[in-house]
């Protein structure tokens, strides 16, 4: 991607590099209620990924497609997380919960290749 369109509940950015949106990511972690990113393409409403963060704590999906095809990350952690999805509060289980320095990874990932970052694992949903 040259540009990609990033959507929060603040309202949406055009990041011009993968620091930038690196910076946003972390900028939302250390909200206190946390932050949900949709980044994408500017030209392209998918593929597409949604990121949730608070604190050090993240879990990604990936959109393939507006047809439903979605992976969701895949983690190790021993406690769930409540995050803000949609403006509604959700408890994310520990197996979906990953680091967020991974979730940055995955965002550069995605930022290079337009496709389902490879630094993590992901089930499909």
């Amino acid at each position: 991607m040259k540009t990609a369109l990033v959507s929060t509940t603040g309202g949406t950015a055009v990041c011009q590099s993968k620091a930038e949106l690196a910076g946003l990511i972390r900028q939302g972690a250390a909200l206190p209620q946390g932050e949900e990113l949709w980044v994408s393409d500017e030209r392209e409403q998918y593929p597409c990924l949604s990121i949730l963060v608070k604190g050090e704590n993240a879990c990604v999906h990936y959109f393939q497609n507006e047809d439903g095809e979605v992976w969701q990350s895949c983690g190790e952690f021993d406690t769930e997380v409540l995050f803000l999805a949609g403006g509604e509060e959700w408890m994310a289980p520990e197996d979906v919960i990953i680091p967020l320095e991974q979730a940055v990874c995955c965002a550069e990932a995605f930022w290079d290749t337009g496709e389902r970052p490879g630094c993590i694992e992901w089930d499909a949903l």
